[in-house]
């Protein structure tokens, strides 16, 4: 998965993580610029800030989900066709289905033509979501739904990869060529510490 965000994040366009917590993967997101942080509190957001040195915390842009807004705006504060990338890794695992068509609207609004979305899943279409779900540790996502889901809001499936018995990677993009007016950085390249 680090492998796959890496691939995508780029400093030509910016990059939101939903739900970053204390992923070890985020370091493979600080090529984006800028790179955007959410979640549904923003002091959810503050374990992952304080992962990163003082100058680049400052780069950071952070925006508190809304799932509770009225014309299902989760993403209100940010402008439409602005990423070329956005992960959510563990989020969807515990959202029930009517929520995760709500984020997947808004986040096809909000990439850029040829942007992509990565997210994680528990998926019912395997016997490990199912029993995930029936102890009520995860909610209930039938993998063959979502997909269909996301192919109706317009996606095309890139790539589906089996984690476990419980959880799939599901990728996507928004139809259209990613493209950039960026020369060059403002500042300095950003790379994972080694």
């Amino acid at each position: 998965l680090a492998a796959r965000m890496s691939l995508h994040s780029d400093w030509h366009h910016a990059a939101l993580v939903i739900r970053p917590a204390l992923g070890e993967w985020l370091q493979f997101m600080v090529g984006a610029d800028p790179l955007y942080l959410a979640d549904i509190r923003s002091s959810l957001l503050e374990p992952s800030i304080c992962q990163f040195t003082p100058e680049y915390q400052r780069r950071l842009r952070q925006d508190v989900l809304r799932e509770n807004d009225i014309e299902g705006r989760v993403l209100r504060d940010i402008p439409d066709g602005q990423f070329g990338f956005c992960v959510a890794v563990n989020f969807f695992h515990y959202k029930p289905f009517e929520i995760i068509r709500l984020y997947l609207g808004e986040i096809y609004r909000k990439l850029k033509p040829g942007g992509v979305l990565a997210f994680t899943f528990n998926d019912c279409d395997l016997w490990g979501g199912v029993a995930l779900a029936e102890r009520s540790f995860m909610c209930y996502t039938p993998g063959g739904m979502l997909r269909t889901l996301c192919e109706s809001l317009g996606f095309e499936i890139t790539q589906h990869y089996l984690i476990d018995n419980a959880n799939t990677w599901l990728e996507m993009r928004r139809p259209g060529v990613l493209t950039s007016l960026r020369g060059g950085q403002s500042l300095a390249k950003i790379v994972a510490n080694q």
